[in-house]
């Protein structure tokens, strides 16, 4: 039972938007106590893990319970800790996929392949993606738009080989549609203040248990959490 302190949080966002809600020192917005986890650490991570993700255990393989969840935070590093705290929660047995990186044009090998693999730019998956059978995962790139896998697209792994990866979409028009994906050379379109472009060699996909800000755009999920370590707009 909700308290007569507690508010409605799209009331909330409403209140926000229309400039009702009062601020602190003109610049922020202090949130409801109702709605909060406060932060203690690594365990208050744990508490919004559990609270999005219920019963987990008992929901392998089932793609409504998958897509209508998702942990939504501004950073990658933020997004890469939560998938794995949740992969390694997530039942079955893991399936690890390393990218080759390399430089173009480094024929002098100045850039040692440990420093690139450790580079983990946005825009472009990270050098090791760990999997599991049920596990869901998002597309980073327009792979084929016309078949419904394009930059955002949701989908659950149902298979996982040795070099492809065999996964159903969960979201859109094409859900239910099955595909085998790849491995595929991945750039991104400015180099993020590198002062080489890098080219990875990987599945063009992430872990979708946390998601980027952006990422969640134009996305439905009913429940979630929002992860925010520091302020969202200094970043």
């Amino acid at each position: 039972m909700r308290s007569a302190q507690d508010i409605d949080f799209s009331q909330f966002l409403l209140r926000i938007g229309d400039g009702l809600q009062h601020t602190v020192n003109r610049d922020f917005i202090k949130l409801p106590d109702s709605i909060i986890i406060p932060w203690e650490g690594e365990q208050s991570i744990q508490m919004l893990i559990d609270s999005v993700f219920p019963n987990m255990i008992n929901h392998v393989n089932d793609e409504n319970y998958m897509v209508d969840r998702a942990i939504i935070t501004p950073k990658n590093v933020d997004v890469d800790n939560i998938n794995q705290m949740l992969i390694i929660k997530f039942p079955g047995e893991e399936k690890e996929y390393t990218s080759w990186d390399s430089v173009e044009d480094d024929n002098h090998n100045l850039f040692q392949e440990g420093f690139l693999n450790s580079l983990c730019p946005s825009g472009l998956p990270p050098h090791k993606i760990i999997l599991k059978v049920g596990s869901p995962i998002m597309l980073l790139r327009n792979v084929a738009p016309e078949l419904g896998l394009y930059n955002g697209t949701r989908l659950i792994c149902r298979r996982l080989g040795r070099n492809f990866i065999d996964a159903e979409i969960i979201t859109g028009p094409h859900k239910g549609t099955r595909f085998f994906l790849h491995r595929m050379p991945l750039k991104r379109e400015d180099t993020s203040g590198l002062p080489f472009e890098l080219t990875r060699r990987q599945f063009p996909i992430r872990l979708s248990f946390a998601l980027l800000i952006n990422k969640a755009q134009g996305q439905t999920i009913p429940n979630n959490g929002i992860f925010l370590r520091n302020h969202v707009f200094s970043h």
